[in-house]
Order: structure tokens, then sequence, then C-alpha cells
């Protein structure tokens, strides 16, 4: 009967895991903005039917408002330190 053995894993420089891009958060304006940029394309820019539109933006814009960064995640520092418990170089 044949040995049971681990699937070889091939060698890494390091082990990373990317950030997940839905994770990360909106700017609250950018949908009153992009909310502007569609009438002033169906209407042409100025037109009286988005002038509500650019007041909300520029009322959005003079709060200042400001998105907390996202937390780092600490999966890739645990990664990094699991790395050479994978791949177990052999004493010489």
């Amino acid at each position: 009967m044949p040995a049971k053995h681990r699937p070889a894993v091939p060698p890494l420089p390091r082990l990373r895991v990317k950030n997940q891009v839905a994770k990360q958060q909106a700017n609250p304006c950018l949908v009153i903005m992009s909310q502007m940029l569609n009438c002033w394309a169906s209407n042409g820019e100025g037109n009286v039917a988005c002038k509500n539109l650019e007041q909300e933006l520029k009322g959005c814009m003079a709060k200042g408002v400001k998105v907390p960064p996202p937390a780092k995640p600490t999966l890739n520092y645990h990664a990094a330190r699991l790395l050479p418990k994978i791949h177990k170089q052999e004493k010489k």
C-alpha cells in the first residue's frame, strides 16, 4: 500500500492575499457627482434641471466629510509568519 503524502506546496517568496475592492468605502459625494454628470450629459451643462444637484454637490463638498480608511487586515501578517512553517528548510 503506498504511503500517504502531503501535496507539494510550490516554493513562494512570500504568502500574500490581495485586499478585496468590494470592501472599500465610497465617498458619499461620489453618488451626487455622478448624478449631476448624468444630468449634464442628458440636458446640457448648466441646465436649470440640474441646479438642484449642483447645490447638493456643493453642500456635500463643503462639509468635507472624510471617510476613514478601512482597517488593515492582519491576514497577510499571519500568512508571512506561517510561511516558514509551511516550507521547512532542512538543517545542514
